[in-house]
């Protein structure tokens, strides 16, 4: 009978000694499983880099020949380098994109700051007049992080026709028609001469009298937009629809001209202040100048300027666009020449 007891009790031991290496097993797999969810790997994630534009501070409004300078300054996220920088100019209206400036810095440091400089030359052979572009900056990291932002351009609409000579009324000859002249139907920097007359020409063949104009035959009125006649006044400009008297300035000539002409508008030069200099220096002036014009003051509008001088500058609209000449010289007689430079803007 004592020795079953001592079985029995032998046996509760056992079970008791079971119980307590399941309930150490299930604790410490416990522990594991609760370390496991509290205490996850960290990982460091490192941000895109900052890039800030200097210059310029609201969009670039230039002129071909004008110089596009973009200034700013970048820097990578902490714990990142440098890889590249890319400046690429796109035109909007011919969705043509090049490379304006390129330059691995790779070796640069950690968090090291940059600043550039862009300063790229906007020629009249990316474009044309009112185009639109996009200059994209792109910063990018040894992390694959990258940055972008970007600079609109516009160019403005200011065509300069550089110095012409137009000569005198007494030459029948070669020059006959480089005293009637036109801004460019299709607002190119040219001004274009004519020879008017009527609308058929003479002969099948277009003359020599011709060689030097835009369009090689007669019945050109609809284009002009300037007469030069040197008179009892002096050298003048007209607008086509000039009622000149009988017999007197282009009344002949004009009488064979199809109709209707066109009507031009110039404002005196004494009520214009404008200097040579700045005239021929500055584009930008002459912009500015061009806006303040006020064609819609009738009481200083007049359909012709005369007694011309060296040097003045006479205001102007047409159907076409509305500018400035500058009178370099002056004809001296009816058989001398005259030159003018003349900057204007689409209507």
């Amino acid at each position: 009978m004592q020795l079953d007891k001592k079985k029995l009790t032998n046996k509760k031991m056992k079970q008791i000694f079971k119980s307590i290496a399941a309930f150490a097993l299930v604790a410490s797999l416990t522990a594991s499983c609760s370390k496991d969810e509290t205490t996850p790997p960290t990982t460091t994630e490192v941000g895109a880099p900052t890039l800030t534009i200097v210059l310029p501070t609201a969009d670039l409004n230039l002129r071909f020949n004008d110089i596009a300078t973009i200034k700013f300054t970048a820097a990578p996220a902490t714990g990142a380098k440098f890889k590249s920088i890319l400046v690429t100019r796109k035109n909007l209206s011919s969705e043509n994109s090049v490379k304006v400036y390129g330059d691995s810095v790779i070796t640069l440091a950690d968090s090291l700051s940059i600043s550039r400089t862009i300063n790229d030359s906007v020629l009249s052979s990316i474009g044309n007049v009112g185009d639109k572009f996009i200059y994209s900056i792109t910063i990018t990291d040894d992390k694959g992080k990258f940055t972008t932002k970007t600079v609109n351009l516009n160019i403005k609409d200011l065509y300069t026709s550089g110095q012409f000579t137009i000569g005198s009324q007494a030459n029948t000859g070669v020059t006959f028609q480089n005293k009637f002249f036109g801004l460019n139907e299709n607002a190119a920097n040219t001004i274009d001469f004519f020879k008017a007359g009527v609308a058929t020409p003479p002969t099948t063949t277009a003359s020599t009298a011709d060689s030097m104009t835009r369009a090689r035959f007669f019945g050109n009125s609809n284009k002009i937009d300037f007469l030069m006649f040197y008179g009892a006044n002096l050298t003048g400009l007209y607008s086509p629809d000039y009622a000149f008297g009988v017999g007197q300035g282009w009344a002949t000539e004009i009488s064979s001209w199809l109709t209707p002409l066109n009507s031009t508008i110039f404002k005196n030069p004494a009520s214009y202040n404008l200097s040579q200099s700045e005239f021929a220096a500055s584009n930008y002036n002459v912009e500015l100048a061009i806006d303040a014009i006020d064609f819609n003051d009738v009481a200083t509008n007049q359909k012709f300027v005369y007694n011309l001088l060296d040097q003045k500058v006479i205001a102007f609209k047409t159907a076409k666009g509305r500018g400035l000449i500058l009178v370099v010289k002056a004809a001296l007689n009816n058989i001398s020449f005259a030159t003018f430079e003349v900057k204007w803007k689409k209507n």
